[in-house]
């Protein structure tokens, strides 16, 4: 290691202790060319998952850890100072509260307004950020309450508007929401039933968040803003059916499965009862574009094949639903 540190490169990685800020922590330390240090941002260096993180990496000297707050501006200047990347990801949920109403979502635009701020004011050189594409344009005005999509583009655009090098991820659903109620259950018979509320020949893009988006990253900043700024890179596997889940997930696990959509009502309301009223319209039209996005682009409908230039530059490609499984031994719904 060297003892000069105006010679050593430190990524500061936001949401550290979530599942893609911590998987780009994991994916930046198994890096030893270039050797980048990490900082982890958490709101609170004493929580039990951030002790975890800790000691995770107990045995490395490239990671510490650093408490800031994305609604405070100056607690972010602190720990971006010195830093000469930043790994962004907002949070469409409030933490600790629920979306009462529609415009609860803006707190995501404050939260980006602050970050950007911060990398302006410390000079970071590359600003790396998981965002999203923007709905209401991708389908000419029809659904315009994909909030969680377009404030993380808004935050993406303002980025590129203000910063110096700016590279963004557009990652497709996560496998990890079989997880949740509304994508998968198991009826009384023991039989996994994936039921997101789309028909089962639909083809959609997914990721494993908590490893590809932080192999991507690592990725990005080992090659540098020279190469990767101004891209936008689309963190998607191969294209698979709302029905196929199941089949896939017999296959590997030996589980009796089908797929049997809930409607849209129900969808909506499952959320809502979990995250917040105000979310509910959100959530539904995410999912009514899904069910109509060009299944010949990728990114939700929203790129073209040809646009995608992540393994070209950066030798890399998304999870498939069997890779995931695989990775986390996920048998089903308990």
């Amino acid at each position: 290691m060297t003892s000069n540190r105006k010679e050593i490169k430190y990524i500061a990685v936001l949401g550290a202790t979530g599942n893609q800020g911590g998987g780009v922590v994991h994916a930046l330390l198994a890096k030893n060319e270039p050797c980048f240090h990490v900082r982890a941002i958490t709101r609170d260096v004493s929580s039990p998952v951030a002790q975890g993180l800790r000691a995770k990496y107990k045995d490395s000297d490239r990671l510490e850890l650093v408490a800031a707050d994305v609604y405070d501006r100056e607690t972010l200047i602190g720990a971006f100072d010195n830093a000469y990347g930043v790994f962004v990801v907002t949070n469409n949920r409030i933490p600790g509260k629920k979306i009462e109403n529609e415009e609860d979502m803006d707190h995501e635009l404050v939260a980006g307004r602050n970050i950007i701020d911060a990398a302006k004011a410390c000079n970071v050189q590359h600003f790396v950020m998981s965002s999203l594409p923007n709905i209401s344009n991708a389908s000419n005005g029809r659904f315009t309450k994909v909030f969680h999509f377009d404030n993380k583009y808004k935050i993406e655009q303002r980025a590129r508007d203000e910063l110096p090098a700016v590279t963004a991820l557009h990652p497709g659903l996560f496998y990890t929401n079989m997880q949740w109620s509304q994508y998968c259950q198991r009826n009384d018979d023991g039989t996994v039933r994936f039921c997101a509320p789309i028909d089962g020949n639909k083809l959609a893009d997914w990721v494993d968040p908590s490893h590809d988006i932080g192999v991507y990253a690592a990725e990005i900043f080992s090659v540098g803003p020279e190469k990767t700024a101004s891209k936008t890179y689309p963190v998607v596997g191969p294209k698979i059916s709302f029905a196929n889940f199941a089949s896939v997930f017999k296959e590997i696990t030996s589980q009796e499965a089908t797929f049997d959509p809930i409607t849209l009502d129900r969808w909506g309301a499952t959320v809502a009862a979990t995250v917040g009223k105000g979310y509910e319209e959100d959530i539904r039209q995410m999912m009514e574009w899904i069910a109509v996005a060009p299944e010949d682009k990728i990114c939700y409908g929203t790129m073209d094949r040809g646009e995608d230039t992540s393994y070209e530059d950066l030798g890399v490609k998304a999870s498939t639903f069997a890779d995931w499984m695989r990775r986390t031994a996920w048998q089903g719904p308990q």
